[in-house]
């Protein structure tokens, strides 16, 4: 049974969390709570000690959020159970595989390798994508996820935008304005003080207020989810990153080709976009002479092809196993080669190839192990059919993969928000494939007199996508 909660427990947590067809007062539970802000806080990974935590507050909601889990038990979470699928032991080898790999290259003992495997290569993702069936498994979790990432759309947007008309007097936290931290100083970079990452994840919280604005039908929220749109389209621009443009636009006509009845608005989607670029670089201060000093700037051109040009010859070198985990900064140096038509440059950065990177240092078989377990995760939840109230979610999937694949292509990605996003936005969508179907003895009769507001009448999908409510 649910109960009435006082309006002292906040009208907002209620509309995050609740369906259209009304408020649902029941609590979320705190695992979905956690891991949610954790993944929000994923944001300032690697730059907590720039503004004075004492510690990664990311580190800590994740593990509250997997020991509230432990201690609450599947059920505090939902009332279904996982189900072991064969991507699951694809997930195991390709962590057994990065880790063994680690260890015979003597690289697990620094801690950017370790932290690169539980980020970059994905350990922590891969759980995430294990457990996001269960901990948002119903809507009003999956309402207060879609808040949590609007919410991280509204700030990075509102940052990228004061850095991109010079307001950074008015920039919080202050190290995002400190030259001396990060990369890409004087583009809009965000909290990530990296401009690519900071692009994509904008992008992908811009998604998420997309399907916010189908999801929602109260009027301020959905507002609130236009204006973050309006946001991430200016920020993204603030950036004057090349891959994150190329990757946003990619992302969006492919989704709006995956929707039949969206497909006839890609013209009048494409003249306002023009239209609004045009605006932009009319009209803010310095926006214009960037952009065209970014296009003209071939020096990151030189570090691509330098480095994966030396990736390949170092896959040629030792194409099953590699060189090892996180030994291209070291390795990669002896394998670069002067070209007759550029500079040779790039020495000591990471390839600027995700699949390049992972066949270099991993070999054919690791980047094997990891591509089937990319395509076979993100991939699967994007073709398999699910519930009707997942469409959007699959939709939106469709987008931030294909950002993700062009942003991949052209750097090293190795930036933990946007990695740990994809993961768990898979597991999401794809979340009924790994689902038990409800225990038939429990007592239903049960849950038609007390239904959820926020998860909707009871609904009993099989494997065959077929709602057996309506076959009486």
């Amino acid at each position: 049974m649910t109960t009435a909660s006082t309006p002292a427990e906040g009208d907002l947590e209620q509309t995050l969390a609740s369906g259209d067809e009304g408020h649902s007062h029941a609590r979320v539970p705190a695992a979905t709570v956690l891991l949610s802000f954790a993944l929000a806080a994923e944001i300032f990974s690697g730059n907590w000690g720039n503004f004075g935590m004492p510690g990664a507050l990311d580190r800590v909601l994740l593990v509250l959020g997997l020991v509230a889990l432990v201690l609450g038990g599947v059920r505090s979470v939902s009332d279904r159970s996982l189900r072991l699928r064969p991507i699951h032991m694809v997930l195991l080898a390709s962590a057994t595989y990065v880790t063994a790999s680690s260890i015979a290259a003597q690289t697990f003992g620094v801690s950017k390798a370790r932290f690169a495997i539980l980020d970059r290569f994905g350990l922590i993702p891969f759980l995430m994508f294990c457990l996001a069936p269960l901990v948002f498994g119903r809507d009003r979790q999956r309402r207060f996820l879609l808040g949590v990432l609007i919410a991280v759309g509204a700030y990075i947007g509102i940052v990228n935008f004061l850095e991109g008309v010079g307001l950074k007097g008015l920039v919080f936290p202050t190290y995002i304005t400190d030259p001396a931290i990060g990369l890409h100083f004087g583009r809009a970079r965000g909290p990530f003080v990296e401009s690519v990452a900071d692009g994509l994840s904008l992008y992908m919280c811009a998604v998420a207020a997309a399907i916010g604005l189908t999801v929602w039908r109260q009027r301020w929220v959905r507002v609130v989810c236009a204006a973050v749109i309006v946001l991430a389209a200016l920020g993204l621009l603030f950036t004057v990153t090349r891959a994150v443009w190329i990757g946003a636009i990619a992302g969006t006509l492919v989704a709006m080709l995956a929707m039949p009845r969206a497909r006839r608005y890609i013209p009048l989607a494409l003249a306002v976009g023009a239209v609004g670029v045009f605006a932009a670089l009319v009209l803010v201060p310095g926006l214009a002479t960037k952009a065209d000093t970014r296009l003209q700037d071939q020096s990151p051109v030189w570090d691509r092809y330098n480095t994966n040009s030396a990736a390949v010859r170092m896959v040629e070198a030792r194409p099953l196993f590699g060189f090892g985990w996180q030994t291209f900064p070291t390795a990669g140096p002896d394998y670069m080669r002067q070209a007759d038509t550029y500079p040779l440059t790039g020495a000591g950065l990471e390839v600027h190839n995700v699949f390049l990177s992972h066949a270099a240092e991993l070999g054919l078989v690791g980047a094997a192990l990891w591509t089937v377990a990319l395509f076979g995760a993100v991939g699967g939840a994007i073709v398999r059919r699910g519930p009707p109230e997942l469409q959007a979610w699959r939709i939106g999937l469709v987008a931030i993969f294909v950002a993700f694949l062009v942003v991949a292509n052209f750097g090293p990605l190795s930036y933990p928000f946007p990695n740990l996003l994809l993961w768990t936005w898979a597991g999401i969508a794809g979340a009924e494939f790994f689902l038990a179907p409800k225990d038939p003895t429990r007592d239903p009769s049960r849950e038609l007199e007390t239904p959820d507001a926020a998860d909707g009448p009871p609904v009993y999908w099989k494997a065959t996508g077929v709602d057996e409510r309506f076959d009486a």
